[in-house]
């Protein structure tokens, strides 16, 4: 089932940014955190992107199918 109540392209800029003002705030095991917590958003947002681009071309297929 499709999600489209989300927006396809989000900006992680400033998350990841906020996350990189914490690091130090917290101290070295802190850094660490904020630093993982800031991997996994990219890692999320790279495997939403291949997401949608495998739906993308599902419904190409599904269409090719369909005439």
């Amino acid at each position: 089932m499709r999600n489209t109540d989300v927006e396809p392209s989000i900006d992680l800029h400033v998350a990841l940014k906020k996350l990189h003002q914490l690091q130090p705030v917290d101290g070295d095991l802190g850094a660490q955190y904020w630093y993982q917590i800031s991997l996994l958003l990219k890692e999320a947002a790279q495997y939403r992107q291949r997401a949608l681009s495998a739906e993308q071309r599902l419904d190409k297929i599904q269409t090719l199918l369909n005439e």
